[in-house]
């Protein structure tokens, strides 16, 4: 067997930095209760923020007569500025493997800490916690192309949440199945998803009085212009490429329990990109994200901590080598 490899190792280094006005997601009550500087929230500096990222890419592409596997490794690290304790570093590994008619990848993502907001740990010390977790996630995507402007798009993933010491009860697993299709005109492109997830919480929460399993259909549609150049200039080669993505997620929760019974989480997302192509190895990307999430429940106290609307502005830059 004869396999060669490419020349080099293929990397890319990318430094962003994101602003968010609502870096905890917090209700439009609890951004009152910051306010007037009551006790659960003081561990909140500032309720918007503005986070730096660094992410590292390398891989190894190698040919075998028609096939072209890529093995490739991720790290990542994000930092708020102002709220320290809110940082979030993760490593992927991946395999793609390329065909002229489909590819396919694998990756197992860890997720060492996430840091989400604290809580008061009520059922334990009764003080005000760190509410964080670690994930590991295993994933499995695969794009078939059935027709000369079509692509029909596979997903799996599989998640494991690990809380820390004060929030065990929310332990669980995540498994989450789709279906897409793209179609590429001669302008743009069309992405339209169904994704299908299930959320259950670990056996030692079943005698808890909050089960937080969920089931959710989740919906996207985007749309990406084709690359267009920066100036009609012969020498130019900078192009630029805006897109737009819309996403609808409705979250059944399973409980009866007096907290999610009932419960039904309706998430909207938008988001618009614009990527700026500088070189071949240079390229820059803008993008804004809004996300609203609307309560649906019986409980009034759910309905006015667990609503809330987040924006997000981001820039990066991203050096190929």
């Amino acid at each position: 067997l004869v396999v060669s490899a490419s020349a080099q190792v293929e990397g890319a280094v990318r430094l962003g930095m994101q602003y968010s006005d609502n870096v905890f997601q917090l209700s439009d009550y609890d951004l009152d209760r910051f306010q007037t500087n009551h006790p659960n929230l003081v561990y909140v500096e500032t309720t918007d923020d503005l986070i730096l990222s660094t992410r590292l890419d390398l891989a190894y592409p190698l040919h075998y007569r028609w096939w072209r596997f890529t093995p490739s490794v991720t790290a990542n690290f994000a930092q708020a500025v102002s709220n320290t304790d809110k940082y979030n570093p993760n490593f992927l590994t991946r395999l793609r493997v390329d065909r002229y008619y489909w590819n396919a990848t694998v990756l197992y993502g860890y997720y060492p800490y996430v840091h989400v907001r604290s809580y008061v740990d009520s059922d334990g010390t009764g003080e005000l916690e760190t509410y964080s977790y670690e994930r590991n996630l295993y994933r499995g995507d695969a794009n078939i192309h059935l027709i000369k402007n079509g692509t029909a798009q596979l997903h799996f993933r599989y998640e494991e949440y690990f809380y820390n010491r004060y929030f065990t009860e929310f332990d669980g697993t995540a498994t989450t199945g789709g279906i897409g299709w793209r179609h590429r005109f001669p302008t743009f492109s069309v992405d339209v998803q169904y994704r299908y997830r299930v959320f259950d919480n670990d056996d030692r929460a079943a005698d808890d009085d909050r089960d937080s399993s969920y089931e959710s259909d989740i919906y996207e549609l985007g749309i990406t212009l084709k690359p267009m150049p920066l100036s009609d200039s012969r020498d130019n080669i900078a192009q630029w490429q805006p897109s737009l993505t819309l996403g609808y997620e409705e979250r059944f929760f399973q409980s009866a329990d007096s907290w999610y019974g009932g419960r039904i989480d309706k998430i909207y997302t938008t988001n618009a990109g614009f990527l700026l192509d500088l070189s071949e190895k240079i390229n820059i990307n803008l993008d804004y994200t809004h996300v609203f999430r609307n309560i649906d429940s019986p409980n009034a106290l759910v309905r006015e901590l667990r609503e809330y609307s987040e924006n997000r502005v981001g820039a990066s830059v991203e050096y190929m080598f």
